[in-house]
């Protein structure tokens, strides 16, 4: 099915038995046709005059990375959305995906919603684009793109917006993080002394929210800690750094995810060991101290990941992490074959208590966020129910009682995406 808001403008495309929808409209007076098809060639068709008189600012924008390259597919692209903030549903920005390279696997906004950054696996480059807060509209930065000059796992942004983080990773001496300052043209310059060693395999990064430091996750199974010197970008390494990951139970652990709560307690999603581990963080030094209890076993046994530990596009449990505008649950995606999100409650001793599985096919690869109020819960959809070469994102509402997920009335959220690309991230701006 879809939607024209003009003749020849596709303002929508979607699939299934039903259509329930929102499209972004400049104001003005539209003549929209709304067209369905189904295999055997029949078509119906029927015109929907329509007058905007003003416009509702978005109440946060959601951008899907969106890769093929392993399956030998050259979609490589970033699909926007604005979100609805009466009821978190999405709707298309009305702007063509964004190119996005070879294999891009990583995406993190700056604070205030200004610029994406998107890293590729394969080229080694980030690509910054700006945003255009009214509509969600994605703009290349001059100069684009900025190599890493390795292979890129990860990016995450200072919360001045001034430094961008990358995790470069291939498993191989030379792994680290490379550090980029911002410049006033939206450009990256690698900052002197960059990049940083660090142990092989950087897979997550995170900025605590006081911009003080960053915490680095390697796939070889360490975390490691580095002081942020905000006026040289310079990274040094804390006390105790880096730390070795005690999985409890499984020979190996291979963070593929790092949370921070407010500052106060980091966790790390261990996808090979299925264990989520929970720090203590030192309030005046950075430091790293696991959390009595820690750590927790998610759904899976101990094994590896699909494809080779070091393969972006592999299967974790669990995979990827996010927490309610509360602060008080946590939310894990699983990948296959559960492909559902397991729900903790969070103590204030930074202590997870498990809940429950969402049911297998609520969630799927890439990644699970909020929305910017933490009210609203987003995933990549596995609904078998969708069409050929489209792809999807599931919306949840959060029950900030007891963390419950229940679906939004308009989810899944499809977007034509070929057989075999994936989404592998979701970055969330205000």
């Amino acid at each position: 099915m879809r939607i024209y808001s003009a003749p020849t403008v596709s303002a929508f495309t979607g699939g299934g038995g039903k259509m329930d929808t929102y499209i972004n409209l400049q104001p003005g007076t539209y003549k929209t046709v709304v067209q369905a098809w189904d295999n055997c060639g029949n078509l119906g068709k029927t015109g929907v005059n329509i007058t905007i008189t003003g416009q509702v600012p978005p109440a946060g924008l959601l951008y899907t990375v969106n890769s093929g390259y392993f399956y030998n597919y050259k979609t490589n692209d970033i699909q926007c959305f604005t979100i609805v903030g009466a009821n978190g549903a999405l709707a298309p920005t009305g702007q063509a995906p964004a190119n996005a390279n070879v294999w891009p696997v990583a995406a993190a906004t700056d604070k205030g919603g200004y610029r994406l950054y998107v890293a590729d696996f394969i080229s080694g480059d980030i690509f910054p684009y700006f945003i255009d807060t009214k509509n969600g509209y994605l703009f290349p930065v001059p100069g684009a793109p900025f190599p890493a000059k390795r292979s890129v796992t990860a990016v995450a942004v200072h919360p001045n917006g001034d430094l961008l983080f990358a995790a470069r990773s291939e498993y191989a001496p030379g792994d680290g993080v490379a550090v980029f300052q911002v410049q006033s043209n939206g450009s990256l310059v690698e900052a002197p002394g960059s990049p940083y060693s660090t142990e092989t395999g950087p897979q997550a990064l995170v900025v605590d929210p006081s911009g003080n430091y960053l915490y680095v996750a390697d796939g070889s199974g360490y975390i490691e800690t580095f002081q942020i010197d905000v006026s040289s970008a310079a990274l040094t390494p804390v006390a105790g750094s880096p730390l070795k990951i005690n999985d409890g139970t499984c020979g190996a652990a291979y963070p593929v995810d790092l949370f921070d709560l407010s500052g106060k307690f980091l966790c790390a999603g261990d996808g090979v060991s299925s264990t989520i581990d929970g720090y203590n963080i030192g309030p005046t030094t950075g430091t790293l101290a696991q959390i009595s209890g820690s750590p927790w076993r998610d759904e899976a046994s101990c094994g590896g990941a699909p494809g080779g530990i070091d393969n972006p596009a592999a299967a974790y449990t669990p995979r990827s992490l996010a927490v309610d505008g509360t602060g008080k649950f946590l939310y894990a995606l699983n990948e296959t074959p559960f492909q559902n999100i397991a729900i903790y409650s969070i103590r204030s001793s930074g202590t997870l208590h498990f809940l429950k599985f969402t049911a297998t096919d609520t969630a799927c690869y890439g990644a699970v966020r909020t929305d910017p109020s933490g009210n609203y819960l987003y995933t990549g959809s596995c609904n078998l129910d969708l069409p050929a070469n489209f792809s999807a994102v599931n919306g949840y509402a959060i029950n900030h009682s007891n963390g419950d997920l229940t679906p939004l009335p308009t989810s899944p959220y499809t977007f034509p995406l070929p057989m075999g690309a994936l989404i592998q991230d979701i970055a969330v701006a205000p």
